[in-house]
Parts: C-alpha cells; structure tokens; sequence
C-alpha cells in the first residue's frame, strides 16, 4: 500500500503509526505547548501499562537501529512539523536523549 501525506491518522496499522501519532501530538507546532512536557513525564514513567508508549518506544529504537521500511519519506517532519533539524537521525537522537536520557542510544548499543 502507498501512503502519503499523514496517512497515520487514517491507517493505525500503518508502519510506525503509533510513533508518529504520539510525536504529532507531542511536538507539532498546533499541539499544546505543555504536551511535550507531558510526554517526558510519561516516557521517563516507563510504566508497563502503558501500550501505547511501549509500542511508542518499540517503534522508535528500530527507527534509530535504521529500520524504517513503510516509512515515507517526509512523514517524520509532517508529523513533528518542525525543520529545525537537518536530517531524521539528528531529530530521532534529539528526542531519544530528551525522552530517555539515562538509556543508551539503540545505534549505539
């Protein structure tokens, strides 16, 4: 199947659907600027029961272990809506060492 433009919000079995719909809502420019705060809070929580960001962080580390089949190409910067990073790996560790600092990055582990 071919995505384009925000294809997570219609297609939640879409690759790293879950991971791009917490970061829209976390990061984009239109989101609540406490959600980012927010989001810390429960990504350093690191609570079991939480699916949606266990799922959340699963997606993540094999983003930056650079599996990213079924991933468009503008989707991390559609969703994150941000051009204050150069490349997708320079946002993806800027928001690993926000999220989880005291863990190790998965590429370099």
């Amino acid at each position: 199947m071919s995505y384009s433009g925000e294809y997570w919000l219609k297609h939640r079995d879409a690759p790293f659907a879950t991971f791009l719909s917490v970061v829209q809502t976390h990061l984009h420019s239109e989101a609540d600027p406490g959600n980012f705060s927010a989001l810390k809070r429960r990504a350093q929580g690191d609570r079991q029961d939480d699916t949606e960001l266990q799922t959340f962080k699963a997606e993540f580390w094999r983003l930056l272990k650079g599996e990213r089949d079924g991933l468009t190409g503008d989707a991390l910067s559609l969703a994150a809506d941000g051009d204050d990073w150069k490349t997708d790996d320079e946002f993806l560790v800027w928001l690993w060492r926000e999220l989880y600092p005291g863990e190790a990055l998965p590429a370099e582990g």
